[in-house]
């Protein structure tokens, strides 16, 4: 499979639906971009420039990783995550949290990373990297902040640039935390799009983080084979049914699973 047939099979797929599809994939062939550059809300895809920046401050001392966080009653949040539904489990190192926001995406988690890290630097890092499309304007499940307007942004094109910081050398974040930072990715709960179609113990590496909302799902990969890689950033919204767009986005996966093993 070239990467002509890869963007022909995209488009087949999401044909009926491409205006609620935004799609950027970056491959050593060339881009593939389908209305990459609309802004779309970010649901939990937004907790990736979290996590960067989270590293970020921990290579300069702002905190540290291994500092224990007790959890009072009122700083847990429902949705994605188990925090709030553990009895007596209450202390975490900012670590543990990093990890949890991303492996089975826990907004509890995610907020209290947020409220350390801050959201303005969280924005500060987007603009750093030019992700124009790309801010944060409220906490995780913060229905007050929503009902008023407030949402948190992101395109598939900026994502893409979030995940390329991960898996690139750069002067954003040391060598170290970005193999950290894959490891976290390395070890995602929920394998539901792109990686759907992923055998267990494919040779085919898959590190990535999804998001969803009432009728929004993305997901946001690097996939590795061999010396091969390839980023690949999926969003959509619009969905009656979300699991027509999960659908739609685990074979988008199965194709990008079956382009990086053929060339």
């Amino acid at each position: 499979m070239n990467q002509l047939q890869l963007e022909t099979g995209i488009r087949t797929i999401i044909n009926k639906t491409i205006d609620r599809f935004s799609i950027f994939i970056h491959t050593d062939d060339g881009e593939i971009a389908i209305n990459a550059y609309e802004p779309r809300k970010a649901a939990s895809l937004i907790k990736i420039p979290i996590l960067i920046e989270a590293f970020r401050q921990l290579e300069s001392d702002q905190f540290r990783s291994d500092t224990l966080v007790y959890i009072e009653q009122d700083m847990k949040v429902g949705g994605a995550g188990v925090i709030n539904y553990l009895t007596s489990s209450n202390v975490y190192s900012y670590k543990n949290l990093m990890e949890l926001m991303i492996i089975i995406s826990d907004n509890t988690a995610a907020n209290i990373v947020l409220d350390k890290v801050e959201m303005y630097q969280v924005n500060a890092l987007a603009r750093h990297l030019k992700c124009e499309h790309t801010e944060i304007q409220r906490k995780f499940m913060d229905i007050a902040s929503q009902s008023a307007g407030l949402e948190n942004y992101t395109s598939a094109y900026d994502m893409y640039h979030f995940l390329s910081t991960i898996a690139n050398r750069s002067n954003t974040i040391s060598d170290n935390s970005r193999s950290q930072i894959v490891e976290i990715l390395s070890n995602q709960q929920f394998g539901d799009k792109l990686a759907s179609y992923l055998p267990f113990n494919s040779d085919v590496k898959l590190y990535h983080k999804s998001g969803e909302l009432d009728g929004v799902e993305h997901d946001a990969a690097i996939l590795e084979y061999q010396n091969k890689r390839i980023e690949a950033v999926v969003m959509s919204e619009g969905w009656e049914n979300n699991g027509i767009g999960k659908r739609h986005i685990a074979e988008i996966g199965n194709l990008l699973i079956d382009y990086i093993k053929s060339n």
